[in-house]
């Protein structure tokens, strides 16, 4: 025996009572969970008074820069995250072309944090999963992004394709899950995919879907028109027989709370006539992306170049700012986040409609002006949830836990710190909306479940030893918005393939981390 775990609670991914137990680890593998007295190891570690979980799996997330720049990944592992899944909303680099890899590094790369140190070289999906074996400290299970194929195909064209550059796309998704995906991403509301057809939609999924991969979905829209997008989803699902993963399910805008329950309804509704379908959330009310997915979207066609062009043209620039100002959106709700350039970021964390105020400006002028000046990399953050919609969301059965968060400079959403401390501190300890072993569940077996992983997302003799040792009295997530960038507390260990990344609420620096593929 390499290390035991001793005295701890087992809670162990089933969503079963949890029971006190010994963990042994030989290897990478767990071999006993039961009575270890009469047995020693180099490495003990006693849990009296904790629980001892698998490694929290986050199926959301959007990892694939920052795991290579800062392989030691702690804002993850510090909160127990042991396996990264990405990438999500169709936002990613492979499989990519050269000409398709500079479009969506200058469109995309303010979504995923400093770049220093990675070698944009890869091309394949399989030479970019190459980059992360053996120097990462979380497990790495990656989905092919429809935008990353799209722009290698037919750049950012802002129309359907062709018949031959659908079946192109199609083969890259092939090829891409050949050589280690476990599926298909989309975000129907980020250029280019907004402008696929039916049938382009369909057939990457279906491509997905032949390999044994589902298909996650960053859906058209997930306020007024959130049934209908729900649909498209649907059919899509139908039509290719690829299984379908809604993407951080919310409910945006004043006018559209309360529904949840109507929302959640239409869900039983599709899983009840057939629709292989679940959906992950985190537990916060607000959201986060990059400033220029709030622009109309005839000023982001072409790409970024071709964005940065219609904001130097003052007769267009002009039409920007109109279209802003008239927006049906409430500007006190968005704040500055992840602002690289010195002009605009001592307004993180600040709203649109007070930075207009105090630069005395049009709101719509301030946000071309951030977008020019920061090169189109700035985000925000949107309060647009409420409280209870969420707890609604969070504690429905087709629900899991996706951090969504992002890797950005300076102040982002605190949910990349916070996510998971977060549902075991707010919903299971002070609020009791979930048990203990109902909220590991959705941490753990149930993306496991949804992956198909075989062998994680379960404590039991035999599978892999990713694990997490955390205090249930204690455990919190510590980030907010004010202050983002903090590690949750409570959490004393977290062990990835064998190997303790975490100890006493400290980072080794060790990367045991491996790249995760389809068996």
């Amino acid at each position: 025996m390499d290390r035991i775990i001793r005295n701890g609670t087992v809670v162990d991914g089933t969503g079963a009572p949890g029971f006190r137990a010994d963990v042994g680890v030989m290897g990478d593998r767990v071999v006993l969970v039961g009575d270890l007295a009469a047995v020693r190891a180099p490495w003990e570690w006693d849990a009296a008074g904790q629980v001892v979980t698998p490694g929290f799996i986050d199926i959301h997330t959007h990892a694939d820069i920052a795991l290579l720049a800062r392989p030691t990944h702690e804002p993850k592992v510090m909160q127990g995250v042991t396996t990264e899944v990405f990438s999500n909303c169709g936002l990613g680099f492979a499989p990519v072309t050269p000409e398709g890899l500079g479009i969506q590094k200058e469109y995309l790369l303010g979504l995923f944090g400093d770049d220093a140190g990675v070698n944009w070289s890869w091309r394949t999906v399989a030479e970019f999963l190459d980059l992360y074996r053996g120097r990462i400290a979380t497990n790495a299970a990656y989905l092919v992004p429809h935008g990353s194929v799209r722009v290698s195909v037919m750049g950012m064209a802002d129309r359907a394709a062709t018949p031959d550059e659908v079946n192109q796309m199609a083969d890259l998704v092939r090829q891409g899950m050949d050589e280690g995906a476990w599926g298909l991403s989309t975000g129907l509301w980020y250029s280019p995919m907004s402008y696929a057809a039916p049938d382009e939609n369909v057939a990457v999924c279906r491509a997905a879907a032949e390999r044994g991969g589902f298909f996650a979905i960053h859906m058209r829209d997930y306020g007024d028109d959130i049934l209908k997008s729900l649909d498209e989803s649907y059919d899509l699902s139908r039509e290719s027989g690829a299984p379908l993963q809604v993407s951080h399910l919310q409910i945006g805008g004043a006018r559209n709370w309360g529904r949840a329950g109507e929302v959640l309804a239409h869900l039983d509704a599709a899983r009840a006539a057939g629709v292989d379908v679940a959906y992950d959330a985190y537990p916060y009310t607000a959201g986060s992306t990059l400033v220029q997915a709030m622009l109309p979207t005839w000023a982001t066609v072409g790409g970024p170049s071709s964005l940065l062009e219609r904001l130097a043209d003052p007769d267009t620039r002009a039409r920007i700012v109109a279209a802003m100002n008239s927006a049906d959106r409430d500007w006190t709700r968005h704040h500055l986040c992840g602002c690289r350039c010195a002009r605009w970021n001592p307004y993180e964390g600040e709203n649109f409609a007070r930075i207009a105020e105090l630069e005395g400006l049009e709101v719509g002028e301030v946000v071309c002006r951030i977008l020019v000046d920061d090169e189109l990399q700035a985000c925000f953050i949107a309060h647009l949830g409420q409280e209870a919609d969420l707890r609604q969301i969070l504690t429905h059965p087709l629900q899991m836990i996706g951090s969504d968060g992002l890797h950005l400079p300076g102040k982002t959403h605190p949910r990349l710190f916070g996510a998971f401390p977060r549902l075991l501190a707010r919903y299971v300890r002070e609020q009791g909306l979930l048990t203990l072993e109902d909220a590991v569940w959705k941490m753990t077996g149930f993306p496991a479940q949804r992956m198909g992983f075989t062998d994680r997302g379960t404590l039991r003799a035999g599978a892999a030893a990713d694990l997490v040792v955390f205090n249930p009295q204690t455990i919190r997530d510590t980030a907010t918005f004010e202050d983002p960038c903090r590690h949750p507390e409570g959490i004393s260990a977290v062990i990835v393939n064998g190997v303790p990344v975490v100890e006493q609420g400290r980072h080794t620096g060790a990367l045991p981390g491996q790249v995760l593929t389809r068996p």
